[in-house]
Formats: C-alpha cells, structure tokens, sequence
C-alpha cells in the first residue's frame, strides 16, 4: 500500500513537471512567433528601414513653379561646379531627377540643392548669377547684396581666415541655401532666388554672428 502511495506520487510529480515545460516552450513560441510564422528577432533585422520624405522645416518661400522636366531638358542641364545641382538651360535649379530643388528643406535632404567640394575660388567665372562672398573674424563682404526674385544665383562662399564659416540665412524658409567653408576654402551653391523681401543671413559658427558676422539679402 505504501509503496504503490510513493508511485503515485512519483507519477504526478512527473506529470506536473512535463505539463510545466509544455506551457513554457508553449508561451516561448506565443512570444517568439509572429503571424508569417516567423519570429521576431527575423522579422526585425529582414525588415528595410522605413523611408520617409524629407521634413520641410518651414512653409515654402519658393517662386518658381515648374513641371518635372523631361529627361531631355535634364540631359542637356549643366552644373556651375563639380557636385553641384543640376541648372536647365532656362536657368532652373533641379534634381537628377527634374524636379524643382527646395529651399525649405534641410540642406542633406535629396530635394535641396546641393553644395560643390571645394573649389580654386579665383577660376570662378564671373556673372550676372554670381554672387561671390568671402567671410572671415572681420565678418560678410560684401554684406549686403541684390538679386531678382526667380533668379539663378551661384553663391560662391570663401572663408579668408584659418577658421570655418557657415553662412545660413535667418528665415528657415531658405535653410537649404545654408553653405559653409573651412578655413582657406571656397565652395558654391546653386538655387534660384525666392519671393522679393530682405533676408538677413549670418555665420552659424557659435560666436560669430554676435562679432558681426551677418549681413542682408535683398530680393527685388
């Protein structure tokens, strides 16, 4: 009688322990498993990473309104400099893919324009659509300058001094114009002008705005 007691025991001691290890590889898999029958951890790392449009940092101030331009008129485009946005033969700064660039959007942003690789500053040839600064302790010269609302503009930026420079207007509708140098250097952005008005612009380098570093954009 004892002994078949200390089976019995024995017996559901067992089975208790087996329905335990059932519920936990049960539970493991309820965790682990997602509905394509794949687990998590797959899922996860098979997954691309989502791709969203570019933020636009303020309400757009651009003028030109134009159509996507056909793969002819973006084939026979130009670059005012190596790296540099694509420029229609009217003048337009576009995309590789013909679309008008933003000026409202962060500089990195596919839809911006895009900024040259430093360039020899004195081969730089002069134009009714280039606007050439340098900077540098001393601050903008020119400071002020004057250009057409529309207009093709090449801004040519060259730091004078050992130091960097950024120069980046202070109406974030324009944040993509922002263009920046290190010390000795020249580089050059194409975008066209936006909505007649005055904008002022300063150098983004912590400090250097308060020394005098700042200037005026007018567009007429």
């Amino acid at each position: 009688m004892q002994a078949n007691k200390k089976k019995l025991i024995i017996l559901l001691g067992v089975i208790v322990v087996v329905a335990v290890i059932i519920i936990a590889a049960a539970s493991q898999s309820k965790k682990s498993t997602t509905p394509n029958g794949g687990t998590s951890k797959q899922v996860q790392t098979s997954m691309p990473a989502a791709t969203t449009s570019p933020e636009e940092v303020a309400p757009s101030v651009d003028v030109t309104k134009m159509a996507t331009a056909t793969a002819e008129i973006v084939k026979t485009s130009s670059q005012v400099a190596s790296g540099t946005s694509l420029i229609t033969k009217d003048n337009k700064v576009i995309t590789p893919e013909g679309t008008p660039v933003k000026l409202n959007v962060m500089p990195s942003s596919s839809e911006a324009p895009k900024e040259s690789a430093p360039i020899d500053g004195s081969k730089v040839t002069a134009s009714a659509n280039t606007i050439k600064i340098s900077v540098s302790a001393a601050g903008f010269v020119p400071n002020t300058f004057t250009v057409k609302e529309g207009q093709l503009v090449n801004f040519v930026l060259t730091s004078t001094d050992d130091y960097s420079h950024v120069w980046l207007p202070d109406d974030l509708s324009l944040v993509a114009t922002a263009l920046g140098t290190a010390g000795h250097e020249t580089r050059v952005k194409s975008w066209n002008a936006p909505k007649k008005g005055t904008y002022a612009f300063h150098c983004d380098i912590p400090g250097h705005a308060a020394r005098g570093e700042v200037g005026k954009m007018i567009v007429q």
